[in-house]
């Protein structure tokens, strides 16, 4: 993603979150996903076959950002 992407998320480069893909079928939530920021980039995921097929996500889909934060010794999700 790009910079002003990162900050409008509030995540940085390299940052571990969750996203999150909902449709008709299933909800998947892919873990360990490594944000990658520089202005070079686009605001987009790439899922490989093997992923797209068990999370029904074919064509154009959309997934949401979740980031854990820790707030006094308590994780909330975001």
């Amino acid at each position: 993603m790009t910079p002003e992407d990162a900050a409008e998320f509030g995540v940085a480069d390299k940052q571990i979150v969750k996203v999150i893909i909902e449709n008709d079928v299933r909800t998947t939530v892919f873990g360990d996903v490594v944000v990658r920021v520089s202005p070079k980039f686009a605001l987009a995921m790439h899922i490989d076959t093997d992923e797209s097929n068990a999370a029904c996500a074919f064509g154009t889909c959309y997934g949401k950002l979740l980031k854990e934060i820790n707030v006094n010794n308590c994780i909330e999700r975001i």
